[in-house]
C-alpha cells in the first residue's frame, strides 16, 4: 500500500527563509472498538515508542478512557504526559488489524495520532521515499 506524505502550512524561519510547507507521513486510518468507528489521521513516527492517539477519539469510540492501563510519557511536550492503554482494531488500506493503543488528553495539540514502535512497527514494514513523496506499508506476513 503506498500512500502520499501530506503537506502541511509551515511557516519561513531564519534557518528555513523559503519553507512555506512540511512533507509528514501521515495515515488515513479507521479505528474501530466494538460496531463503532471513525475515520482519524495519523504520523507515522519513527520516534514514538508507542502508539498514541487522543481521548477524544476513545471516547467517541465508547472507550472508558481512565480505566486503561496507564503509562507517563514524554516527548509531544517535554513535559511528563499520561496516556491509557486498551486493545482496539484499525483499518489500513482495508485490512484489519489489533492495535494497543494509549489515549491521551495530553496531545491536543497534536493535529493527528501517532504510531509507534512498539505496536504498529512490530506488525508492518514502512519505506519511507520523501524524494518521491511517498511512504509504503505492507504487512509482515505479507511476501511482497
Amino acid at each position: 500500500m503506498k500512500f502520499d506524505y501530506l503537506k502541511f502550512p509551515a511557516e519561513p524561519t531564519e534557518a528555513f527563509p523559503d519553507r512555506k510547507n512540511a512533507l509528514r507521513p501521515v495515515l488515513p486510518i479507521v479505528v474501530k472498538n466494538n460496531d463503532k468507528k471513525l475515520n482519524y489521521l495519523v504520523l507515522i513516527d519513527s520516534g514514538a515508542d508507542h502508539n498514541i492517539f487522543h481521548a477524544e477519539i476513545g471516547e467517541e469510540l465508547g472507550i472508558d478512557i481512565k480505566k486503561g492501563k496507564k503509562l507517563n510519557f514524554w516527548g509531544t511536550s517535554g513535559e511528563k504526559q499520561v496516556a491509557y492503554y486498551h486493545h482496539i482494531l484499525i483499518e489500513v488500506g482495508g485490512w484489519e488489524y489489533k492495535c494497543y493503543c494509549g489515549f491521551s488528553y495530553e496531545i491536543e495539540h497534536l493535529p493527528y495520532g501517532l504510531l509507534g514502535q512498539d505496536d504498529f512497527f512490530k506488525q508492518f514494514r514502512i519505506i519511507f521515499d520523501y524524494s518521491k513523496e511517498q511512504f509504503e506499508i505492507r504487512p509482515k506476513d505479507s511476501q511482497t
